[in-house]
């Protein structure tokens, strides 16, 4: 599924909790990953841990990834993975195309029923966002054809501003506690103001659509159901149809992946389309519904998204050969192998099997969810329920509590560009005394917003910008913030204190 890492990102952040952080201990599988280290200094991050392989048990054809990824929901970087080969694995990747002297990867050979681990450290570029991210470990078991069939994800370390030294450390709650001089001198020591939370319009879109991606081997546009995730898609695909969602057409859109001749490729994107709608015919998906068969030779936006999302080594450049109108598109692969070959076998061995497909596109009118299965589909897959049904789902827990503030920051996830989404996660991050990210979600909101007007008073406030808040909830005041009400007061306090 598209954007599948995103979300299951998202779940992480949002519904995880860290109990510890630096020389922490977490088991993923038979794995034991220890004393778990992120640090800031000199403008780098730096991250360490320690692998223990002794309990795990590789098959000879077979790999264990573990990639690390630093993350705050929104933003992500990838670092070196930890590829742990069974005896067969470990020698093709010793012959094959991507050899351990040419990747950032860290390979090495499991030989069961011993005694092995490995000392782990990595280090990228500073960049301001990273300020409250999270540590997320990635496993995936890999077949033969290093195509991954079992994914984990564990959030394990979260980094904390540190104002006496500037820079950013690993810390758990139990670490992060303010002595008692610092709660008395603290925002959190004073009155708390008062949120006011948006409610989603009304006329929020309630038609959506489903993507399915059917993917084929390479050179080849049989239909094999039984191929990857096939199988999955095409149940999940026929749950839909059968759910009396009202459905206004099926799109197919094929794909070959750029490796190939462009021309061929032409010829390869149309028979895998067609193979598709020639399958759901067959076995009638879709019924009566139409299926419009359309294709392209490369996917390059999904492409250019798998670049942005992993931030590979000259993932900017090789963005940029993509977007490059003077080269041809029969060209741009060719430009990309030749100039950045490291980086080219990396996207050939790992992310071009996932661009020779078909995309199965369904617009359709969702029916109207009780409570009960808006919070089942949460659970699944929170992209398929509308703003409307996630916050249908936080009503029924109290404002300020641990659910009610999960549910608002899995809202900003899904719908990051909303402006209620945004302006609710941006109350959510001040409660939780973050008040970075806080201003990065009302940044670009409209100044006439209420709800944004009352927050933004709010985040002033907490910057000892008296005046402006008190301008800010007024104004807010002015539109029918009833809140607002009460921060004004509030505020009028602390200046008469200050005084």
């Amino acid at each position: 599924m598209k954007h599948l890492v995103k979300y299951l990102l998202a779940m992480c952040i949002a519904f995880m909790s860290i109990k510890s952080s630096t020389a922490q201990t977490v088991t993923a599988s038979s794995v034991t990953i220890s004393d778990i280290d992120i640090s800031h200094s000199n403008n780098r991050v730096y991250v360490d841990m320690t692998i223990d392989l002794s309990n795990a048990h590789i098959k000879s054809n077979k790999s264990l990834r573990i990639t690390p990824f630093i993350s705050d929901g929104n933003q992500m970087v990838q670092l070196p993975a930890v590829v742990a080969d069974g005896r067969r694995r470990h020698i093709v990747h010793q012959r094959g195309e991507i050899t351990p002297e040419e990747s950032a990867d860290i390979f090495v050979r499991r030989k069961n029923r011993t005694e092995q681990s490995l000392n782990y450290s990595a280090d990228v570029a500073y960049e301001q966002w990273m300020a409250n991210s999270e540590l997320i470990l990635r496993e995936e078991w890999c077949s033969c054809h290093d195509i991954p069939y079992a994914e984990e994800l564990m959030a394990v370390a979260q980094m904390h501003n540190t104002p006496a030294s500037g820079n950013i450390v690993a810390s758990s709650p139990a670490n992060s506690q303010a002595t008692p001089q610092q709660q008395a001198t603290s925002p959190a020591s004073q009155p708390k103001p008062q949120m006011a939370y948006a409610i989603p319009k009304a006329d929020t879109p309630s038609w959506a659509t489903h993507d399915a991606e059917i993917y084929f081997p390479i050179n080849k546009s049989a239909f094999n159901a039984n191929y990857m995730t096939n199988s999955h898609e095409l149940d999940t695909l026929r749950q839909l149809l059968a759910s009396g969602s009202e459905v206004t057409e099926i799109k197919l859109m094929g794909y070959a992946s750029p490796e190939g001749p462009y021309k061929f490729n032409e010829n390869l994107a149309t028979q895998r389309a067609n193979s598709v709608k020639d399958y759901m015919a067959k076995n009638n998906i879709g019924g009566t519904i139409p299926v419009k068969a359309e294709s392209a030779p490369i996917d390059w936006e999904e492409l250019k998204q798998m670049l942005n999302n992993s931030k590979i080594s000259n993932y900017l450049k090789i963005i940029a050969i993509i977007d490059n109108a003077e080269i041809k598109p029969a060209d741009k692969n060719n430009a990309i192998r030749q100039q950045f070959p490291v980086e080219y076998k990396f996207m050939f061995r790992t992310w071009y099997p996932k661009l020779r497909k078909t995309d199965i596109s369904i617009t359709h009118k969702p029916k109207s969810l009780d409570v009960a299965s808006a919070k089942q589909q949460l659970e699944i897959d929170p992209s398929k329920l509308s703003l409307g049904d996630i916050y249908m789902i936080a009503h029924t827990y109290d404002k300020g509590s641990k659910e009610w503030n999960d549910i608002i920051l899995l809202a900003v996830q899904t719908y990051p560009n909303v402006a209620e989404a945004r302006v609710n996660a941006a109350n959510v991050a001040m409660a939780n005394g973050n008040y970075t990210q806080a201003a990065a979600y009302l940044q670009g909101l409209p100044a006439n917003m209420p709800e944004a007007m009352n927050s933004r008073g709010i985040l002033a406030m907490s910057e000892g910008k008296y005046e402006q808040a008190l301008s800010l909830f007024e104004a807010a005041q002015k539109a029918g913030v009833s809140e607002a009400t009460y921060n004004i007061s509030l505020v009028k306090q602390l200046m008469s204190l200050k005084n």
